[in-house]
């Protein structure tokens, strides 16, 4: 293991350390007053680490089976769900598809794309007294787009700053389904956590066809927003929406502690929210227990829909960006 950044190492503020790695994939970290956030280059640019270092607290769920080496991981299908055999949890891309199967002018594309596993190339870092990022790149590989990420920290900021780009590297234009998918586990997450949200609808997975209602109540008087306890075997499935601005809250009394996410709800209008209170059976097997609160462009079937996707023409670029950051309760 070798720190890159010899002629002149930082060893406090905001900076970038380079020369990890894990299975022959490359890991940095970012690191400021407030925060360490890991991010796996190798392996989709996922964040398999957001620590909030006043309580040395990470507040995402980590998969029991942990990463795996690279030699084991099959591209996603149309027929088969290898994320659930290969992935680390943590905080990663869904990318340019999302949720179930779909198919697009002839691609099959499987559950959750592509992005999620592929390498990405480590194009720059930057660090000096204000701050710090690291910028890497991804091709995908059954269908046509650079994905551009940038990871920001800047100096006595509890906040991480993430900046993409998707360039559509056809000859036609496409849309692409985008979501984040970050997911929330023990110790952050307990039965006494809760979302706060600015959403006022959501739509339940559970109803067919869907109807939109009032949020964070289920018709029958069940409050949504009011975490599982661990080991209850319960779920949830629902999609927020009609955003007043694009932003929720986690909040933890134990820790005394909130993660926040904000986001631009009218590219993101969705937010999918799934729990799982150790569910038993595949892929869980009573050994997960976790939260996850998704910004998305639209519903599971969104590009065979034509709803909830975000356009882009050929040779063009959209950039989306968003800011999570950790507090102390209000």
């Amino acid at each position: 293991m070798r720190y890159q950044n010899v002629q002149s190492p930082k060893c406090h503020g905001p900076r970038v350390l380079q020369g990890y790695s894990l299975y022959d994939s490359e890991l940095i970290v970012l690191e400021n007053e407030l925060l360490r956030v890991v991010v796996n280059v190798g392996f989709g640019a996922m964040m398999p680490e957001l620590l909030y270092k006043p309580a040395d607290l990470d507040v995402l769920y980590k998969n029991p089976g942990g990463l795996r080496p690279r030699g084991t991981f099959t591209l996603s299908s149309y027929e088969t769900q290898p994320l659930f055999d290969s992935h680390p949890a943590g905080w990663y891309e869904v990318f340019p598809s999302g949720g179930v199967p779909v198919k697009q002018a002839g691609a099959n594309l499987g559950f959750h794309g592509e992005i999620w596993g592929l390498p990405f190339e480590l194009n720059s870092i930057h660090e000096d007294d204000t701050g710090c990022s690291a910028t890497m790149t991804a091709v995908t590989l059954r269908t046509p787009w650079r994905l551009q990420k940038t990871f920001s920290l800047k100096k006595n900021d509890p906040t991480l700053y993430i900046e993409e780009t998707a360039t559509n590297l056809s000859t036609q234009d496409l849309d692409v389904h985008w979501g984040q998918h970050p997911c929330f586990g023990a110790p952050f997450v307990d039965e006494r956590a809760y979302i706060e949200a600015s959403a006022s609808s959501f739509f339940d997975e559970c109803d067919n066809p869907r109807l939109r209602h009032r949020w964070p109540k289920t018709p029958d008087g069940i409050e949504l927003s009011k975490i599982g306890a661990p080991k209850c075997g319960t779920t949830k499935m629902v999609y927020l929406t009609d955003f007043a601005e694009g932003k929720y809250r986690l909040v933890s009394p134990t820790w005394k502690l909130a993660f926040e996410l904000c986001w631009d709800a009218e590219k993101f209008p969705y937010c999918w929210f799934f729990e799982n209170c150790n569910l038993l059976n595949a892929p869980w097997w009573g050994r997960a227990y976790l939260v996850a609160l998704e910004p998305f462009t639209g519903m599971p079937k969104a590009i065979e829909e034509g709803h909830g996707v975000m356009p882009i023409k050929a040779g063009k670029s959209e950039t989306v960006r968003f800011e999570a950051r950790i507090v102390p309760m209000r």
